[in-house]
Formats: structure tokens, sequence, C-alpha cells
């Protein structure tokens, strides 16, 4: 997963801002680690968009999900089943 930093260096690449205080909130590290590891849980997505969206606004709640996809894209999960799709396993 990239660190703070990273996500706000590719946030403002794409977005010419940064959403400083949308990735310190997903990442923080004033929480305890099992409330961090939720945040970024995509099976509790419908959770928490609508406490990114209250707090940080539409945008924000795009930078969240971009968040979210930025961590998991490196994700050995997510290469074992990228591979597993050339070998067509699922359709």
């Amino acid at each position: 997963m990239p660190s703070i930093r990273k996500h706000i260096e590719l946030c403002s690449r794409r977005t010419g801002k940064e959403y400083k205080e949308i990735h310190e909130w997903i990442d923080s590290r004033d929480i305890n680690y099992k409330e961090r590891v939720a945040r970024h849980d995509i099976t509790q997505l419908q959770k928490y968009m609508p406490i990114v969206k209250e707090k940080f606004g539409k945008a924000g709640l795009k930078e969240y999900l971009q968040h979210i996809k930025d961590d998991y894209e490196n994700h050995i999960a997510l290469k074992i089943f990228k591979k597993l799709r050339r070998f067509k396993f699922w359709n």
C-alpha cells in the first residue's frame, strides 16, 4: 500500500489537488489498527462511504474510493486473480 505521502502525490498528479485530509483520515495513526483496516476493507465500503461523503463531500468520496483502489492495485490477491483470469478460469 502506498504511504500517505505517495497517495497525496498520486492524487495531485491525477486531480491537481492533494486531498491530504482524506488520506490522513483513512491511514490515521490516531486510530487503532482495527479501525484503520476497516476503513480500507472493501466489504465495509457501504458503511464508510456516507461518513466520507458527509466529512469531505462528493469529491472527497471519489478520492476515498481511488485511495482504496490504489491500495489494492498492487495487492498480491489481485495479482493472483489477474493471472488466473489469463488462464480463463473465469469469464
